[in-house]
């Protein structure tokens, strides 16, 4: 067992930067997770608004008592050089004055030049009050052209736009699929990258040690055979990919609360399947004699890009069709179809997944081959 000891002994000054990778999305999945609440109720925004009234009118004291039901008013002296103060230094978020003759014109039907604001621009405050002012002046002019007096009209409005309407919300356990919710699936959606990052960082630079030149004529020149030395090697690696998984999906039970069930096994065989990928990428990028500087850029270039155009980072439904077809080429694509329609986000179609991770199985197999002919090439070259 020399050359599976060794494969540790070197894992050793590598498993660093393996478990920093996995530390950090176990962390932040599980603050997600626990801090998750779903919302229950619905709360209108308030803001900080200042009135000053030029009109000074039943009707504008009427909107004054109508603003300050739904924000805070705060009090300011009639200095429009302190008004721009309180905006730049954000003391109010609004600044509204009702100019004179408003209540004459809202009884004969005007609406332009009724207010005059100061705000900061094309800000949502601003945007949010314009439409809490239209809202009004449109309601009471409607119950003034229905017969009513102006202050019946003003108080009707004030009654209908601060009746409070009841908005319940639904939650879905499952979208889609029995036991897989989409906060679950967001969990599993980010672990491609984790994988990649996990298997070209720790497993790639471990291979590529192993089977440098010194220690494999060290090898060549023992007792073991080249054939037992690749099935320890294989062991060994096969354990390490497996310890990392295992990790991973013992996280997700607690994560869920609970043992996975229903379709959540799809999930957990989806993400087994990746972490194969994974492996695979790791093992044949490792076959080439690369400094450990390029191994890392190659780690990160490999790890976001695919997360970036398969839509592990950014949902596929928001990336162009040039990027997805371009995706296709890619298994983390195929993964992400999968977890999308465990996660209710597609129809589920058990033969469409079973056809999307089979694709994922065979970029596996097209690796290690590709791995295994260019091995083959160089041992040739090496002889020859």
């Amino acid at each position: 067992m020399q050359v599976f000891n060794v494969f540790f002994k070197v894992l050793k000054k590598r498993y660093v930067s393996a478990l920093i990778y996995i530390i950090v999305f176990l962390a932040i999945s599980v603050a997600i997770s626990k801090n998750y609440t779903p919302a229950q109720e619905f709360k209108e925004s308030s803001l900080d608004v200042a009135i000053m009234d030029e009109d000074n009118t039943a009707a504008s004291k009427a909107l004054s008592d109508y603003i300050g039901k739904k924000h805070e008013i705060k009090s300011i002296d009639n200095d429009r050089e302190e008004l721009t103060e309180m905006l730049y230094w954000e003391t109010v978020d609004y600044v509204l004055i009702i100019r004179q003759g408003y209540s004459d014109a809202l009884t004969s039907g005007k609406t332009e030049g009724l207010f005059e604001e100061y705000r900061v621009h094309d800000s949502f405050s601003s945007v949010y009050m314009r439409n809490n002012l239209n809202e009004y002046v449109k309601t009471a002019q409607a119950f003034i052209a229905s017969g009513k007096s102006i202050d019946e009209a003003l108080t009707s409005a004030s009654e209908v736009l601060l009746t409070d309407t009841e908005v319940a919300y639904r939650t879905e356990e499952a979208a889609g699929t029995e036991g897989f919710t989409k906060d679950f699936a967001g969990f599993f959606q980010y672990m491609p990258y984790i994988l990649i990052s996990v298997m070209l960082s720790s497993l790639g630079a471990v291979l590529k040690s192993v089977n440098s030149k010194k220690i494999r004529y060290r090898t060549d020149c023992s007792c073991l055979s080249p054939r037992k030395a690749t099935v320890q090697i294989f062991a060994a690696s096969s354990i390490f990919v497996v310890a990392v998984w295992l990790i991973l999906m013992a996280a997700g039970v607690y994560i869920n609360n609970g043992f996975y069930s229903g379709n959540a096994w799809y999930a957990v065989l989806n993400s087994l399947i990746f972490t194969l990928i994974a492996a695979a990428i790791a093992i044949f990028i490792s076959t080439f004699d690369l400094e450990e500087n390029v191994t890392a850029v190659l780690t990160q270039i490999v790890g976001l890009g695919m997360s970036f155009i398969c839509g592990i980072f950014v949902p596929q439904s928001f990336l162009g069709s040039g990027v997805l077809s371009a995706a296709r080429f890619l298994p983390a694509y195929w993964y992400i179809k999968a977890n999308d329609m465990l996660a209710g986000r597609e129809a589920f179609d058990g033969s469409k997944l079973a056809v999307y991770m089979l694709i994922e199985l065979a970029f596996a197999v097209v690796l290690f081959i590709l791995t295994l002919v260019v091995r083959r090439s160089k041992s040739v070259n090496e002889t020859a």
